[in-house]
């Protein structure tokens, strides 16, 4: 017997690839900043790291739904 629903398992299932994705790019950040050319890159990972943040945040808000 299945406790959760499709839905919900789906909605955990794409914040965890969005956390995941998130991570990812904030690390990629945290690496570029070690080398010299870091203005060159910094802007585009920025960009990067704030749009995975708002997918994340996104997600969130869909599993928020099945708070009980």
């Amino acid at each position: 017997m299945q406790t959760y629903s499709p839905e919900g398992i789906e909605a955990f299932r794409a914040y965890a690839v969005a956390a995941e994705e998130e991570h990812q790019m904030a690390h990629e950040l945290a690496q570029c900043a070690k080398i010299e050319k870091y203005a060159l890159l910094s802007a585009d990972l920025f960009a990067r790291v704030n749009a995975a943040r708002s997918k994340t945040l996104a997600a969130f808000k869909a599993v928020e739904r099945f708070k009980i």
